[in-house]
C-alpha cells in the first residue's frame, strides 16, 4: 500500500503543472531624447568625453576613452566622434563613438564608445572634422607617415576593419585636405606640400619653399588651398589647369612677428587667421579680391578664436575671460561679454594633450568650454549675454556640436 501512494504522488507531481517563479515580459523603456543639440566634450582629466544635450543642458552620459585626448572630431556623416590621445602617454590610441543618433527615430541615444584602435600618433582632422579619402574616413599616422582609410561604412564592435593605406613622404606632422582628384598634405617641418593621387596613393608631385608650415584653409568656391609658411601664405590650386600648382604667395603684413597658424571662415570669402599661443592679433584676407592681400586686426591677449557657424561673428576670448564679438566680414567690433574669471598662469598648449578652451556655436548661441572651471558657458551671441552654465566639472577643453536639424537634413 505504501509501495502504491507513493507510486502516485511520483506520477502526479510528474504530470501536474509546474508552476515557475521565471522572467516575465518587461516593458522596455525608451533612452531616445529628443535634442536640437548635442555636445561632446573631452575632458582631459580623466580622458573622459562628456555629453551635453540642449536645449535642456542635461549631461546625459560620460564615455569613458583613453586619457590624454588631443583631437575630437566627429565623421563625414556624424555617425561616429573619434578620440584621439595625445603624446603624453606610451601608447597611442583612437576610440571611436556612437554619436547616438538614430537615423530612423531621428531622436538620440545615449553614446557608447564601438571599439578602440591602435593608431602611431594620430592626426588629420580639421575644422573638427575627420579627414576623408574618397568619401572615407581616415586617420593620419603621424609616426608611422601613413594615410589609414577606413573602408568600413558601418563600424561595430565583430567586424573585421578594413583599412587601406597609402605611404606619406616622411614622418612629420601634416595639414591636410582631399581635392578632386588628389590628396594635398602639407608637412610641418619639412617644409613642403605633398601631392598624391588620390585612388592610388601615388606621389604626383612636391610643392617645396613652405618651411615651417602649419595651418591650412580652403576657399571653396575657388578650390584653392591655402598653406601658411613661417614667411607667408602659398595657394595651391586643385581644380582644372590650377591642379597641383603653386598659384601664388601671400606675405604677412609687415613688422608683425609671427604669421598664422589657423585659419577662421568668417563671411563670404573672408577668412582669418591666427598664430599659436596667446595672441595680439588676427589677420583678415578676402578670397573674392585677387592679389591676395593680410590686414591686421588687434585683440585682447586672446586665449581662443572662432567664427560663428553662419561666418556672422568672429569671436575672441581674451585671457580675462571676456568674449569678444566682432564682425565677420570687416573686423569692427559689436559687443563683449564677460563669461569667466580670467585665465591665469601659462596656457601654451603642445601636442600632449588638449588644454585650451574652445569655442563652438549654432544658430546664434554659443558654447564655450571654461577649462580653468570646470563648467560650459552657453551665451546668446544676438542679445549679448550669458544664459547659463552648466557645471561638468573636471578639465574641459575640446567641443564636437551635432545639431539634430543638420544630421536630419543630411538623411534627407
Amino acid at each position: 500500500m505504501h509501495t502504491r501512494l507513493t507510486s502516485l504522488i511520483f506520477l502526479f507531481l510528474f504530470y501536474a503543472p509546474i508552476h515557475v517563479f521565471g522572467h516575465g515580459a518587461v516593458q522596455r523603456a525608451s533612452e531616445l531624447k529628443d535634442s536640437e543639440v548635442r555636445l561632446f566634450v573631452a575632458d582631459n582629466m580623466d580622458g573622459s568625453v562628456v555629453v551635453v544635450d540642449f536645449p535642456d543642458g542635461e549631461i546625459t552620459h560620460r564615455v569613458s576613452t583613453s586619457p590624454s585626448i588631443m583631437i575630437l572630431a566627429s565623421n563625414k556623416d556624424n555617425k561616429y566622434i573619434y578620440a584621439m590621445r595625445g603624446r603624453d602617454t606610451d601608447d597611442d590610441l583612437t576610440s571611436i563613438l556612437s554619436t547616438g543618433f538614430d537615423m530612423k527615430e531621428q531622436q538620440f541615444r545615449k553614446p557608447h564608445v564601438i571599439r578602440t584602435i591602435k593608431t602611431d600618433t594620430p592626426g588629420g582632422p580639421r575644422d573638427n572634422k575627420m579627414a576623408t579619402v574618397g568619401g572615407y574616413d581616415a586617420i593620419l599616422t603621424e609616426g608611422e607617415a601613413e594615410v589609414v582609410i577606413i573602408m568600413s561604412d558601418d563600424i561595430d564592435g565583430y567586424s573585421e576593419l578594413k583599412t587601406k593605406r597609402y605611404k606619406i613622404a616622411a614622418p612629420d606632422h601634416y595639414h591636410y585636405l582631399e581635392g578632386e582628384t588628389y590628396l594635398y598634405i602639407g608637412h610641418l617641418f619639412n617644409g613642403f606640400v605633398q601631392v598624391l593621387d588620390r585612388s592610388t596613393g601615388e606621389e604626383v608631385k612636391r610643392i617645396n619653399g613652405c618651411p615651417r608650415l602649419h595651418g591650412m584653409t580652403e576657399d571653396e568656391e575657388s578650390g584653392r588651398l591655402i598653406f601658411s609658411c613661417a614667411r607667408d601664405v602659398i595657394v595651391v590650386g586643385t581644380l582644372g589647369e590650377e591642379k597641383a600648382k603653386l598659384i601664388a604667395r601671400v606675405p604677412y603684413p609687415e613688422n608683425t612677428g609671427r604669421g598664422c597658424a589657423a585659419f577662421l571662415k568668417g563671411e563670404g570669402r573672408v577668412q582669418w587667421c591666427y598664430t599659436e599661443g596667446i595672441i595680439p592679433r588676427l589677420y583678415r584676407v578676402d578670397f573674392s579680391q585677387e592679389p591676395y592681400q593680410f590686414s591686421t586686426l588687434s585683440v585682447e591677449s586672446s586665449i581662443q578664436q572662432n567664427s560663428s557657424d553662419d561666418g556672422k561673428y568672429l569671436m575672441v576670448l581674451s585671457k580675462q575671460g571676456v568674449l569678444y564679438l566682432y564682425h565677420g566680414r570687416d573686423g569692427n567690433l559689436i559687443k563683449t561679454i564677460k563669461v569667466s574669471e580670467p585665465f591665469l598662469g601659462d596656457w601654451f598648449e603642445d601636442v600632449g594633450k588638449a588644454i585650451l578652451p574652445d569655442i563652438q556655436s549654432h544658430k546664434g548661441i554659443a558654447y564655450i568650454t571654461l577649462t580653468h572651471e570646470g563648467r560650459i558657458a552657453e551665451i546668446d551671441l544676438e542679445q549679448g549675454k550669458v544664459k547659463r552654465y552648466i557645471d561638468i566639472g573636471g578639465f574641459p577643453t575640446r567641443i564636437v556640436l551635432l545639431a539634430k536639424e543638420t544630421l536630419v537634413d543630411a538623411t534627407n
